[in-house]
């Protein structure tokens, strides 16, 4: 049986491993576990327990860099969920720039309204936030250097010119070619403000 002062000791360690909340929890109930059996099927200590079961997860909890373009240190196995989670922002982002592409090639009216209520979700979702407590104006300030936006502007700058090949305008200060990479640029901000609103990890603090 663990002791409150032994599940403190568990607490504060991964704490230290500076894991979101809800993968600190998780973390924990495992590790809590793992220590019990230790202790009753080996018959050995809290401590002893408490080092080994450090040992087993000593590769998913080393610090490791959160992003190529963040200088921030995580936990390796919040780092390998953070990437799935970008890697979606990513692809609904993608989606939703070729969507309004095609929008644009069908009727430019109707792309005008698309970028108009993209442009206000936004501004709802930010004005929600910051008056609701939820995020800190500092913390909407980072987003626009956040490493997710710098590596798909980066990635957008490749992507794009096949939307300009589509709408038929080849050189990417035409109006339609920066309003596509600054929309794509725009749906990473709002899911990256609406995780944030969620307390969901996203790298923005």
């Amino acid at each position: 049986m663990i002791s409150s002062d032994q599940e403190n000791q568990i607490t504060v360690y991964l704490m230290s491993r500076r894991l979101s909340p809800q993968i600190l929890m998780e973390v924990k109930d495992h590790f809590m576990m793992q220590i019990t059996g230790l202790m009753e099927d080996s018959n050995i200590n809290f401590q002893e327990a408490f080092l080994t079961a450090r040992m087993s997860w000593q590769k998913e909890l080393e610090m490791v860099k959160a992003d190529f373009f963040s200088f921030r240190k995580i936990a390796r196995i919040e780092k390998a969920l953070l990437q799935k989670r970008f890697n979606k922002i990513t692809f609904t982002a993608l989606l939703v720039s070729v969507i309004l592409a095609g929008v644009y090639v069908l009727s430019g009216e109707t792309y005008f309204y698309f970028q108009i209520s993209a442009l206000l979700a936004f501004f709802a979702i930010v004005l929600f936030g910051i008056l609701s407590g939820k995020v800190k104006f500092i913390e909407y300030q980072r987003i626009s250097f956040h490493p997710l936006i710098i590596r798909n502007m980066l990635l957008g700058m490749l992507i794009f010119p096949v939307g300009c090949y589509f709408s038929g305008e080849f050189e990417f200060w035409k109006p339609v070619c920066n309003q596509l990479v600054i929309f794509y640029s725009l749906t990473i901000q709002i899911q990256l403000l609406y995780f944030r609103i969620k307390k969901i990890n996203v790298l923005v603090q």
